[in-house]
């Protein structure tokens, strides 16, 4: 959800690595940080790694190797590439007009003439959604790939399971859709 709604997406730091996964995060302002899950162990930073973009990385070594191919790291990863590839994800207008099915769904519609940006996005987070009043056109899901012709200004999209998401982004001229990311 925080990748695809307003503002910066933030996580506590080391929670993309799941230091102290399990362990309480809060034991009051006067229990030693070191039993807390929100203690940084450094150690799972060790080694190399070449970045670049949001998210890309390549030539890992050591427990930096191990660390970003845990799923949680990777799956962080794919959202941010996700949210750089699409930029009504980052500054779109949102909408909840003409949605039928899921209070977690919403369009996100970013332009810029100047800069020759037109981007819209339908999201729907944990549940299926109905978008309506929708330009017609050709959409694909940034998560799975999957590519929706409308032609009646309506587009019924599905999700298994709790925590899912479908990102549809319209392709327009000059400003197609991604892709799967």
């Amino acid at each position: 959800y925080m990748w695809t709604f307003r503002g910066i997406p933030t996580i506590y730091y080391g929670s993309e690595i799941e230091f102290m996964k399990g362990a309480r995060a809060d034991i009051g302002a006067t229990g030693p940080l070191n039993t807390t899950g929100r203690a940084y162990f450094g150690d799972h930073l060790e080694g190399d790694v070449a970045v670049k973009d949001f998210g890309v990385w390549s030539n890992a070594t050591g427990a930096m190797a191990t660390t970003l191919n845990s799923p949680l790291a990777k799956h962080l990863s794919r959202l941010n590439q996700i949210r750089r590839a699409v930029p009504a994800l980052q500054k779109g207008q949102y909408s909840r007009e003409d949605i039928a099915g899921n209070n977690l769904a919403y369009k996100r519609r970013f332009t810029n003439p100047a800069k020759n940006i037109d981007s819209f996005a339908l999201v729907t987070v944990s549940a299926g959604a109905t978008f309506n009043k929708i330009p017609n056109g050709t959409y694909t899901d940034v998560v799975t790939g999957d590519v929706k012709n409308v032609t009646n200004g309506s587009l019924a999209v599905s999700v298994s399971g709790k925590g899912n998401m479908r990102a549809y982004v319209l392709s327009l001229p000059g400003n197609p859709a991604p892709g799967k990311i």
